[in-house]
């Protein structure tokens, strides 16, 4: 099961998923209370060892930020949702957010070509990180097409071994579900990663 702990800010974030041995971390650009800077990414990457890939989040980015983040960022991968201008994120494998709500509905229209989909819920003022839960019965249902799934929105040490359970994705992806107070804590994250990780070892 792949991993991936979203929004880290800190260099104790950043340790903390890397010791609990996550597959990924996430680093925000677009607007969101986890959103850092250009320099504060360059920082915190210099403690990502290879194993682990750092994934940039952005939200229809300009040409000009994306230009700007990968000059500066050694991604392994973006996280987008809205649109990318043509041709600039070329050999950068891609996380497409779709939406999904808490009913088993399908978007409607052509899932977007990815490397995977990231599946999430969104609110009336907050693309993705709401913390709330979407179908995992629509998510499987993505997944029996063959797509290759990360499962996001509302997971916790608590819930996700039954989500991947449901769902059967590919990856999960957590941000608020292991943080205290807005800030990540070790040991939701080391829980975290060791139940989802502990489905597929069964």
């Amino acid at each position: 099961m792949w991993v991936k702990v979203c929004g880290c800010r800190t260099p104790e974030g950043i340790d903390a998923a890397v010791a609990a041995g996550a597959d990924a971390v996430g680093l925000i650009f677009a607007e969101s209370r986890r959103r850092v800077s250009v320099a504060t990414a360059r920082s915190l990457t210099e403690r990502v060892p290879s194993s682990v890939a750092i994934v940039g989040v952005v939200r229809s980015p300009s040409t000009a930020l994306l230009r700007e983040l990968l000059d500066a960022v050694p991604f392994d991968m973006l996280q987008l949702s809205g649109k990318l201008p043509r041709g600039a994120a070329k050999g950068v494998p891609l996380l497409r957010t779709v939406y999904l709500g808490p009913d088993d509905r399908l978007p409607s229209g052509r899932l977007p070509r990815a490397y995977a989909l990231h599946l999430d819920r969104r609110s009336t003022h907050q693309y993705g990180g709401t913390g709330q839960r979407v179908s995992t019965r629509a998510a499987r249902r993505i997944a029996e097409m063959g797509r290759r799934v990360v499962l996001a929105g509302g997971l916790t040490p608590e819930n996700v071994a039954a989500a991947i359970e449901e769902a059967a994705p590919f990856g999960v992806d957590v941000a608020s579900g292991v943080e205290v107070l807005g800030e990540h804590d070790p040991d939701l994250i080391l829980r975290f990663v060791r139940t989802a990780k502990g489905v597929n070892a069964q």
